[in-house]
């Protein structure tokens, strides 16, 4: 057996699973990056997040974040605003539009995922799921 057959094999599949989640959200106006930013406003925005939560979480400078930001904004998909507490800061909140390009975005990995397990038995599954565990546990 090829000594390298797990890492190539991982390669490959985590290869043709980016290029089919880019190819949706690409479909939707947005690169991965964008899609994965309006998802975690998304899913944080209640806590009042500002740019520095998403240069933390992004590890990215907040230069390029301030970039990514500004192109959302302008589509339509979040806006920053000043809180009244705190007027040195603006929250991160996603409008109507980007709350439906999320929903999108999960369906579209929803899709994803029925499609990697759509050839297996639920004790594949199960199996699978397993093994992907121990996996990522041993990383």
């Amino acid at each position: 057996m090829d000594k390298n057959i797990y890492s190539d094999l991982f390669r490959t599949i985590t290869m043709k699973l980016k290029f089919s989640a880019d190819e949706k959200i690409n479909k939707l106006g947005l690169n991965s990056q964008q899609g994965r930013m309006i998802g975690y406003i998304y899913e944080h925005q209640d806590s009042g997040i500002i740019q520095r939560d998403l240069a933390d979480a992004f590890q990215r400078r907040e230069a390029s974040i301030t970039s990514m930001l500004q192109g959302l904004e302008k589509k339509g998909y979040i806006e920053r605003r000043i809180p009244k507490n705190n007027e040195r800061q603006k929250n991160i909140y996603v409008l109507p539009k980007g709350a439906e390009l999320v929903e999108e975005f999960n369906k579209t990995f929803v899709d994803i995922e029925n499609s990697i397990t759509t050839n297996l038995s639920e004790d594949e599954k199960e199996n699978l799921l397993a093994l992907l565990l121990k996996v990522n546990n041993n990383l």
